[in-house]
């Protein structure tokens, strides 16, 4: 925005001041009086803003103040946010009263805690389901084992048997009845070994389902012991004593409330530190630019009347924030320093007003506002007579303005300079 067009943006009651002035150009000097008068309200509130104003052209000190607007807030605090478990998103069930002084270990917050207590109680059904399975199991493989070892018995007795009667000297026996006792004897072998080795599969298949019967019960049980930990989550205390502030909600100026809804991880409330506060003005786009980190700002509170305090810009961020989710208002939140703290008396979220020197420059031609006429981007400043008639316009070119004058450019304003007798040696600007 040019200089030019934030001139033209003004009240509707500076342009009925100009207005009066213009008709009092063109009656003359004798008239400016009434300009004066006109006027007087717009400088009364000049001077409450801090600004000294005059009806006419003059050489003087010129002051641009910004006036801005915040809030109390500790610099430090303990935040409390909500606790990171399996549910996706919390209710808010429980909120200790904003600006209770609570003691360390006094519940501050809690959640609602149902769908966590059903997934507990879900868990411990399942990991009984899978003990009973386990147990189920190992006596099913157990059975399966007791066969086989008295078949292994028997078959191991055939094999003794058999044994026996296979190492009989051949001479004793004949050659028919010493083949089939080689024969018996192989085949029981043969039906031993089957059965061991059935044994010792059935033994390491069911303790291979046995694990993973284990392992799916462990893995429930690690479940339960997380649900059960997020179930204490759900139940927050103070951790130490303070007083307790509510955090807004994301992209919104509302603050958070019981009923509300929020994610893991979010700040609800702060337990702030009361022995230092600053300020955090909130600060539009075009007027942010105008500050830079060190400047002094000038504090009043509206609890405390007629008290002033002191602060320095010390935190300008390089991005602004909208003011809210629905708002498509852009602000800065600047951070000011504060003279002193009065724990007992300030509390975070009262209202601060300051005021900023931007601009001051000393010793340079001026003219009040309500002498001059915008016509597009250029400036007509009303001149009386010097015979008392009617006047006329001259151009001019402001390089500044406040509230109620305008900064003439010497050089390129020279005559309008020498025509009221403003010329002298003028100072730069400082902001």
């Amino acid at each position: 925005m040019t200089f030019s067009s934030q001139m033209r943006s003004q009240g509707a009651g500076q342009r009925a001041c100009r207005r009066r002035a213009r008709i009092a150009a063109g009656l003359g000097v004798s008239l400016l009086a009434l300009v004066s008068a006109g006027c007087a309200s717009l400088e009364g509130k000049a001077e409450a803003a801090g600004f000294s104003d005059s009806t006419v052209p003059r050489r003087g000190e010129f002051v641009r103040e910004l006036l801005l607007t915040g809030e109390l807030q500790a610099v430090a605090s303990i935040a409390i946010n909500a606790p990171r478990t399996a549910i996706f998103q919390m209710r808010i069930q429980f909120m200790a009263e904003e600006g209770t002084l609570v003691q360390e270990g006094d519940p501050i917050l809690d959640f609602d805690n149902s769908a966590l207590a059903d997934q507990v109680l879900e868990l411990e059904n399942k990991i009984l389901d899978a003990e009973i399975q386990i147990v189920a199991q190992r006596n099913e493989i157990e059975s399966t084992l007791k066969d086989l070892e008295i078949q292994q018995a028997e078959k191991s007795y055939a094999y003794d048997v058999a044994k026996l009667k296979a190492d009989i000297d051949q001479e004793i026996v004949s050659r028919r009845e010493y083949g089939e006792r080689q024969l018996t004897y192989e085949t029981a072998a043969r039906e031993l070994e089957e059965t061991t080795s059935r044994i010792s599969a059935t033994r390491e298949r069911g303790d291979a389902e046995l694990d993973v019967l284990a392992i799916q019960r462990d893995k429930l049980q690690q479940d339960l012991w997380s649900a059960q930990a997020g179930l204490e989550l759900l139940s927050i205390k103070a951790s130490a004593a303070g007083l307790v502030t509510y955090e807004r909600r994301p992209r919104s100026t509302a603050r958070w409330q019981e009923g509300d809804s929020c994610w893991p991880g979010q700040t609800v409330m702060r337990l702030p530190d009361l022995s230092v506060m600053q300020v955090v003005f909130l600060v539009n786009e075009v007027d942010a630019r105008l500050l830079t980190q060190g400047m002094s700002v000038e504090l009043a509170m509206d609890s405390f009347p007629g008290r002033r305090l002191e602060g320095i810009i010390r935190e300008i961020p390089s991005m602004a924030v909208t003011r809210s989710e629905d708002s498509q208002v852009r602000v800065f939140k600047v951070v000011s320093s504060l003279s002193e703290t009065w724990p007992e008396a300030m509390k975070p979220g009262m209202s601060v007003r300051g005021r900023v020197v931007v601009e001051r420059r000393r010793s340079v031609p001026l003219v009040p506002r309500s002498w001059v006429t915008w016509r597009g981007d250029e400036a007509w400043l009303a001149v009386p007579s010097e015979d008392g008639n009617a006047g006329g316009q001259m151009r001019i070119h402001p390089v500044s303005g406040n509230a109620t004058e305008y900064v003439l450019d010497a050089e390129r304003d020279a005559q309008v300079v020498t025509r009221f007798g403003l010329g002298g040696v003028s100072a730069g600007a400082n902001s």
